[in-house]
């Protein structure tokens, strides 16, 4: 491996690790529409982006990107999206160079970041934390990251790349399950425990979906209260209301969506093509009739159909299907089954702490998956 090569692989796990341990960061971006700097920078990016189509970047990527360049102009908030574009077209220049990195140094410093959370933890839980719930009445940081359901996100990111240094990780990352109190976490430890054994051990499959079952039915009772907030007040009200607010236009209504949306006219463009990259923010509040709705959808794959539609949608479930049909490492496959159940119950996504993250890990699935190909051509 090239100097300049082993290098980078050091600026990326330091990216990464950096991330990790990052409190919440507030920025806004300026709206500078009539600047020739910002709009050079845009078609920079664009042209970036489109250079993408002579690499190797799988051909479902490659359409997607084109496809969420032109979703741009078609955007109900179409500065946001131009700006989330550029964010794209360096996720998927990051994720090319990350199939030819040293992922050593980047699981390692995973790994530090992971301990480096694990000791501010036990620090809070026995009330001598000085330094983020320095003076405050009541915590308020979880690690070094607000609120107990974005630490366990980063903890549900963070498994899938402990568990390849150690398998033994498992135990404290159960551990770590049980002291967040975190039922997305928990479900996506058992879920990728389940997935592993179900792929590892054949000939007891039937008894791991078995075990996997009562593992599910012992975390209900574990976090039944949870489980009631989810389905009277929490997420799945909320999920109700984005699959109303992406099939119908709502804007005529004039009482919450919650309460009526019959009348209004079905959305067919949202459905397919959605009302924006990176839109869900500013306008849901304004579909839902909601000055103060959840602030994310609490489900990256809903999130992801409101802001690019199903073409969008269809696209990265293209290439993620090729991906699992094509890696036949089981504890890589038990990995995603862990990250995709997070996404189904948090945002990770949208998380400055996990994103660079979760790229790492589906680059690292994609480089592992194309050299068993060119091993069994």
């Amino acid at each position: 491996m090239s100097i300049f090569k082993k290098l980078l692989s050091y600026v990326l796990g330091l990216s990464v690790g950096l991330l990790a341990v990052a409190p919440p960061i507030g920025y806004s971006i300026p709206v500078v529409v009539n600047s020739y700097l910002w709009l050079y920078g845009f078609i920079v990016a664009a042209l970036l982006g489109l250079y993408l189509l002579f690499t190797k970047l799988p051909t479902a990527l490659k359409i997607l990107n084109v496809y969420l360049f032109i979703g741009c102009f078609l955007s109900q908030a179409p500065y946001a999206s131009f700006n989330a574009y550029i964010l794209c077209v360096c996720a998927l220049y990051v994720f090319l160079w990350l199939m030819e990195a040293d992922y050593k140094p980047i699981i390692d410093m995973i790994c530090a970041a992971f301990f480096l959370q694990c000791i501010m933890i036990v620090m809070q839980q026995f009330g001598v934390d000085k330094l983020m719930n320095f003076d405050r009445p009541e915590p308020v940081f979880v690690g070094t990251v607000m609120q107990y359901m974005r630490f366990s996100s980063l903890l549900a990111i963070m498994t899938p790349f402990l568990v390849i240094k150690n398998k033994k990780f498992i135990f404290l990352i159960l551990l770590l399950a049980i002291i967040s109190h975190s039922s997305s976490f928990s479900l996506s430890a058992i879920v990728g425990i389940t997935t592993y054994a179900f792929l590892v051990l054949k000939r007891w499959r039937v008894w791991m979906l078995v075990a996997g079952g009562i593992a599910l039915g012992f975390f209900c009772w574990w976090d039944w209260t949870s489980i009631m907030v989810a389905f009277t007040c929490g997420r799945i009200p909320v999920w109700g209301d984005i699959i109303k607010t992406v099939c119908f236009d709502t804007l005529p209504c004039v009482v919450p969506v919650s309460k009526n949306f019959v009348h209004c006219a079905v959305d067919w463009k949202a459905i397919f093509l959605g009302r924006g990259l990176d839109t869900f923010l500013p306008l849901f509040p304004i579909y839902k009739h909601d000055l103060n709705p959840f602030p994310q959808a609490h489900n990256d794959f809903l999130q992801i159909w409101w802001e690019i539609g199903l073409v969008g949608a269809g696209l990265m479930g293209v290439y993620f299907v090729s991906l699992v049909r094509r890696l036949k490492r089981p504890l890589l496959l038990a990995g995603l089954a862990c990250m995709s159940v997070n996404m189904f119950f948090a945002f990770p996504t949208r998380l400055t702490q996990t994103m660079l993250m979760m790229i790492c890990y589906i680059a690292l699935c994609e480089r592992i998956a194309r050299a068993d190909e060119d091993l069994n051509v």
